[in-house]
């Protein structure tokens, strides 16, 4: 009998590798006012940035973060839960996708992510025109969300991915009504974002392969 992997595996490489990039973004974030200056993603309606500045932005901003809590709060989700589908899809992606190796997947949930959950705050800046929210966004956790609704699928199936999906959607959506008194600061719409990404992906994959 095959012993079970634990769900929190500090050895699988790929989510190290990014929490240690992380790390070294944030580092050269207190040196230096470079990343910042350049990877915050901004409203679009901010015209003095050229179209390639905001699609670099689109990616990067999510390699940013406020502050080591910040950081450390992201990291944890992306280690336990990007852990958990690179374990659960290696023999599957291996099986059903010889071209697509288990790192690349996660890249994939991840970056779609970041991308979706950015889209998704520039959405919301656009119907909310406001110079509070002029300030930008940053944080990896659009694309831990979506890491988060793969590994939902892993822990009850398809329907535990839309039950975490419309809980998740309820929280930042509360979060975001009370954003409006106290002032947080937190891209809610990006968290949501990020999270129905992933959940697309993964339950795409699923049809395809049955997982």
């Amino acid at each position: 009998m095959k012993d079970s992997e634990p769900f929190f595996n500090v050895f699988e490489k790929t989510p190290l590798f990014l929490v240690g990039l992380f790390i070294l973004i944030h580092i050269s974030t207190l040196l230096t006012s470079i990343p910042m200056d350049h990877g915050v993603l901004k409203p679009l309606y901010q015209t003095d940035m050229e179209v390639k500045s905001h699609i670099f932005r689109l990616f990067f901003h999510g390699f940013l973060h406020a502050n080591w809590g910040h950081l450390a709060i992201n990291s944890g989700f992306i280690i336990v839960f990007g852990t958990a589908i690179s374990q659960r899809n290696s023999l599957i992606l291996k099986h059903n996708y010889n071209v697509l190796s288990v790192s690349v997947f996660f890249w994939i949930i991840f970056l779609s992510g970041v991308i979706s959950g950015g889209i998704s705050q520039w959405i919301w800046w656009y119907f909310n025109d406001s110079y509070y929210y002029s300030t930008g966004a940053i944080g990896a956790s659009a694309g831990a969300a979506a890491l988060f609704s793969s590994g939902a699928l892993f822990l009850g199936g398809k329907k535990k991915v839309y039950e975490y999906g419309l809980a998740w959607t309820v929280l930042n959506c509360v979060i975001g009504l009370i954003d409006n008194f106290l002032y947080l600061n937190i891209a809610w719409p990006a968290h949501i974002g990020g999270y129905w990404a992933g959940a697309i992906i993964i339950v795409y994959i699923q049809k395809k392969t049955d997982i």
